[in-house]
């Protein structure tokens, strides 16, 4: 909560996509035009050189893509082509499968991402957003009757703060404000009182100065066992407000591990990720965040990854929508993470700036050509009509 971050320093400056003209998705040219003409004199000199550099940079960023992802020099130097033409980064040209420009048309950006939400979704880049620290979510979703995890404790300063006592069993801890499931763990809680489970939890190392919540480690649905391994597979469902302004589910993955040692299903730990359809809740081949290829299969069970029915998707959409619509209206879209439960879907948090790479990546397709992207569109010359005089 308004800490410093590399992270957030990158979301400070706005990249224009260009030198002089943008070039853009499609569905994004009305938004780039606007850009072009709200600029004053040194901010468009300063996109110019910005837009120079990143040329410069495009082949030394598709050579490093290349030797991570085993790609050959006929790649590098398609990539070299398409992503100056295009004003891609290389690395998305490899992960989205693009060999030619125009397949770039409905494909959004990640450095286009940061500008467009500060645009069409403000409140999630307030200090105060609550979807952007678990306290405050956990709070919101229980005055709305949401399922979500029990907070058994905090730990602040170093100080536990005990809410309740569980018995013996495998407890989670992860930061109050943390990304990407960084900082989460595990940890074999022996029993006992109160003061000694506020001992034991003051004992854990690398508290440092974070707020620290502590949790009952929750167990994945018996559908999913076959392709959860030690982690809990979580459903990533955008929705965004309509034209009407009532949300809309818009896209929808399901992440889950494929290391028997993973903990999270997070991309970046090696986890796998599978679209869902919308409308039967079953699975689609699964992908990986980096490497080409469909998986069927879960790579160590061997269990049924396409085709695969998510349990209670019903109720999980419902949870959603009536989520976003009434404990979080604030939001023009958010992104939610869902674990499918024995007792039912239960929410794990909310993301206001979700991830639009999994959305692509996972379905092959650009939101673009999407409801994501028309809706997008709609807020932002919605976001336009607001703003003039």
């Amino acid at each position: 909560m308004g800490r410093f971050s590399v992270y957030r320093l990158k979301k400070a400056f706005a990249l224009y996509p260009g030198v002089v003209a943008p070039v853009s998705a499609d569905f994004l040219s009305q938004y780039y035009a606007l850009r072009r003409r709200e600029r004053l004199l040194p901010r468009a000199l300063l996109d110019a050189v910005t837009g120079l550099l990143f040329r410069l940079w495009v082949p030394f960023r598709a050579r490093q893509v290349a030797r991570r992802y085993g790609l050959g020099d006929d790649w590098v130097r398609s990539a070299v082509r398409i992503g100056r033409e295009g004003f891609a980064d290389p690395n998305d040209l490899a992960l989205f499968r693009i060999d030619r420009r125009q397949d770039l048309r409905c494909f959004m950006r990640r450095y286009e991402y940061a500008a467009i939400s500060k645009r069409i979704n403000p409140a999630c880049w307030r200090d105060d957003c609550a979807l952007a620290d678990k306290i405050l979510f956990y709070a919101r979703a229980a005055e709305h009757d949401l399922p979500h995890p029990v907070v058994l404790a905090t730990i602040v300063g170093g100080k536990a703060r005990v809410a309740s006592v569980p018995p013996g069993s495998t407890l989670a801890m992860k930061p109050a404000d943390g990304e990407g499931g960084s900082g989460f763990r595990l940890i074999e809680w022996p029993g006992g009182d109160r003061a000694a489970f506020a001992r034991f939890l003051e004992d854990q190392p690398g508290l440092g100065g974070s707020l620290w919540l502590v949790q009952a480690k929750m167990i994945p649905h018996q559908t999913l066992e076959q392709i959860a391994l030690a982690a809990l597979p979580t459903a990533r469902i955008t929705t965004i407000k309509d034209e009407q302004g009532n949300p809309e589910l818009v896209t929808s993955v399901l992440r889950f591990p494929s290391l028997a040692t993973a903990i999270v299903d997070n991309i970046k730990a090696g986890g796998l990720m599978a679209p869902i359809d919308p409308i039967t809740g079953r699975l689609g081949p699964a992908c990986r965040g980096k490497a080409a290829g469909e998986i069927s299969r879960h790579p160590v069970t061997g269990g049924e990854v396409a085709g695969l029915r998510l349990p209670d998707w019903e109720a999980a959409k419902k949870l959603v929508l009536q989520a976003h619509a009434a404990a979080f209206p604030e939001y023009s879209m958010v992104g939610w993470d869902l674990a499918f439960t024995p007792d039912g879907p239960v929410f794990i948090e909310g993301n206001g700036k979700p991830c639009i790479v999994v959305a692509q990546r996972a379905t092959g397709r650009g939101i673009g050509d999407t409801r994501f992207g028309q809706l997008v569109r709609h807020h932002l010359h919605m976001r336009e009509v607001a703003i003039k005089p």
